[in-house]
């Protein structure tokens, strides 16, 4: 005959477990977190499109650049560009994609 202990010895050990496995989960969610911090860069030119959700920018140097805009860019003044003005973009990869953060129309020269 096996005598067990009334305390519950199994119910201890499942809790010790639920208690390692939260503690375990709340370390890699901050972790990845720190590890997805985005990394931004930067494009100026001049607006050619802004249609919907894409804001097509012509650089400097005749390079054109496509990006993804939506309801969390931020625009600097608070109004959307103009075509043929000049803009600051600042932006972070997403999946492939240019999304841009922010849009600072620069004053004309």
């Amino acid at each position: 005959m096996v005598r067990r202990p009334k305390g519950g010895g199994m119910k201890k050990n499942y809790v010790k477990w639920i208690i390692l496995v939260v503690v375990v989960g709340i370390l890699v969610a901050v972790g990845l977190r720190e590890v997805s911090a985005q990394q931004y860069f930067f494009f100026q030119g001049k607006v050619e499109n802004l249609y919907k959700d894409q804001l097509t920018v012509k650089g400097n140097k005749g390079e054109i650049m496509y990006f993804a805009i939506g309801r969390r860019t931020v625009y600097l003044p608070s109004r959307l560009p103009g075509v043929g003005e000049r803009v600051k973009v600042a932006y972070y990869l997403r999946r492939g994609h240019n999304v841009a953060s922010q849009v600072e129309i620069l004053s004309a020269k």
